[in-house]
């Protein structure tokens, strides 16, 4: 369906017929409008942005990429600009403003009223990825002091401008927070009762400056639909909704995806972001782990005598360093997800070791034991193959609870735990497993 909508929509384009093009996107909602011209030419878009109404054209346009707006910022006139980002979130405004030109944005925050610029220039000053640059200043407040007649006449006046009605936030008269109301609350309450009576107070809520992924772990512990944002003084200045939140969640998935995979974040899509960036995103971790692994090179060295006079030792060095890698990226992988789940502080580092001491200890020693047999299909020494098994089980062992430290010593020093797994868990059990290993096999051996 959707794609032979895009073909009827270029066919009407071809055609000039943009009375019906009009008709066919008029009723249509923004994500559907978004995926019929996903494949479209920028011009193509042009032409389709020219006939959606104001409100619709403007949603539209926020989901596009940073290069799809630039071009059109570029092909469409002055006075079609101005109606789209008129029309656009602020805090959606704010981002394509981070994408663009500083001429660009300086000759697109002339189109807009005084009053909506201020708006604009105020949440660019925040800091990427916080509540100040994510927050709405579209919302619904009541006094204490009202009664819920007046309340619900405020929310008939300004609600259809808000970002949700169905949470509404009492403030004193100089817009110090005090606590919420829900819409239905109000709704049931008789006309005269006045707010002081049915508010919830010591409300939920965050700092302009709170990273936006405590946002959203505190509205989804919360269950919260809304959540009010604060200055330092408890004024109220913005909310934060669940869409929003939503969009926070998959960006924050996809950031530490990249981190754990040893890369840095890449917020374009696949096919919006060039192959130049890919790249440099990625070339600095490769050549900084190749480096890493070098290491390895300097250690089996060192045990060159104890590979010329038992050989098949060399057999067992890949089993060692799979082991050491794959055991390592579980336990890292578990403890950065319990992390971001909130199950673990920094505080429970200790019984996190304990824990997962003892985890890689049987884990060590069943798939040591299932090397020790394993071996003899390779070496009929027996003393060969319980050097190995012997080295796995204390490779698992170290491997797993290094896994588990590391996302710990990452939080420590402010780091993002997720960047200490993947590749680099994988690189430093290596080193441990293949320096564990030799040095068991000689001494187990006799060998110097």
């Amino acid at each position: 369906m959707k794609v032979k909508m895009q073909i009827d929509i270029r066919k009407l384009i071809e055609r000039g017929d943009f009375r019906t093009l009009k008709m066919l996107l008029e009723d249509q909602d923004a994500n559907v409008v978004y995926e019929l011209i996903e494949e479209l030419q920028t011009s193509e878009k042009a032409i389709v942005f020219r006939l959606l109404q104001k409100d619709l054209a403007a949603e539209v346009f926020s989901k596009l990429e940073p290069d799809e707006q630039f071009d059109l910022v570029k092909m469409l006139t002055d006075d079609e600009i101005k109606s789209i980002i008129k029309n656009m979130d602020p805090a959606d405004r704010a981002d394509l403003f981070d994408e663009l030109p500083a001429d660009v944005v300086t000759r697109l925050l002339s189109f807009l009223p005084k009053s909506e610029r201020e708006q604009t220039i105020e949440i660019l000053n925040y800091p990427e990825n916080s509540a100040g640059r994510l927050m709405s200043p579209y919302f619904v407040y009541v006094t204490k002091s009202m009664t819920v007649q007046q309340a619900l006449e405020k929310v008939r006046k300004f609600g259809k401008d808000a970002e949700t009605i169905y949470t509404i936030f009492v403030v004193e008269e100089d817009k110090t927070l005090i606590g919420t109301i829900r819409l239905e609350d109000l709704l049931f309450a008789e006309p005269d009762t006045v707010i002081e009576e049915i508010y919830t107070p010591e409300p939920i809520y965050v700092k302009t400056l709170t990273d936006q992924e405590e946002v959203a772990e505190l509205m989804k512990r919360y269950d919260l639909n809304a959540i009010a944002v604060v200055d330092n003084d408890m004024r109220l200045v913005g909310i934060v909704t669940i869409d929003d939140i939503v969009d926070i969640i998959d960006e924050e998935a996809t950031e530490d995806i990249h981190k754990m995979a040893g890369m840095s974040v890449t917020t374009t899509s696949y096919f919006h972001t060039s192959p130049l960036i890919f790249i440099k995103n990625r070339l600095p971790w490769l050549i900084g782990l190749l480096l890493l692994q070098s290491v390895s090179a300097y250690i089996i060295s060192g045990f060159e005598s104890v590979i010329a006079a038992v050989p098949i030792l060399a057999a067992f060095m890949a089993t060692m360093i799979d082991a050491g890698g794959n055991t390592g990226g579980q336990s890292s992988t578990l403890i950065i997800r319990s992390m971001s789940l909130g199950d673990i502080d920094l505080k429970d580092w200790w019984r996190v070791f304990l824990r997962e001491l003892l985890v890689g200890t049987i884990m060590g020693v069943i798939l040591g034991v299932v090397l020790f047999v394993r071996g003899f299909m390779i070496s009929n020494s027996v003393l060969v193959n319980m050097s190995a098994a012997l080295a796995l089980t204390i490779i698992v062992i170290f491997s797993n609870v290094i896994g588990a430290m590391l996302p710990f010593i990452g939080k420590l020093f402010r780091i993002d735990p997720a960047v200490m797994s993947g590749p680099l868990i994988t690189t430093i059990a290596d080193l441990g497993g293949i320096l564990i290993y030799f040095a068991i096999a000689s001494s187990l051996l006799n060998l110097k």
